[in-house]
């Protein structure tokens, strides 16, 4: 639901950022890593643990790039790592496991 309301809100706030000339770049969050966290997780790839630590690390990839976003403006710093950041969760999601998690 916090996520909805998140996208939502960048939604109806980019029309008033172009408005005023502010740059209305859009953070690219891959807000669906939740969901293949938890298809890992059922596969058996992922432990438990490692589930909720991805999943952890996917929130603060969330909560900075909405910090980011909030005065309108990402420099290119900002945008490079929420890019960064959520490669790298990509990265670690696609990569085959190494052995099946002790359950």
């Amino acid at each position: 639901m916090r996520i909805l309301l998140t996208a939502v809100a960048l939604t109806l706030s980019l029309p008033a950022a172009a408005q005023t000339g502010i740059s209305g770049r859009i953070v690219p969050v891959d807000r669906d890593n939740n969901a293949r966290i938890d298809r890992e997780h059922s596969a058996g790839r992922l432990s438990r643990g490692d589930a909720r630590r991805a999943k952890g690390e996917n929130g603060v990839t969330g909560s900075l790039a909405d910090r980011y976003a909030s005065d309108g403006h990402l420099s290119d710093d900002e945008q490079a790592e929420i890019t960064n950041r959520n490669n790298a969760m990509r990265s670690i999601l696609d990569a085959p496991a190494r052995a099946a998690p002790k359950r």
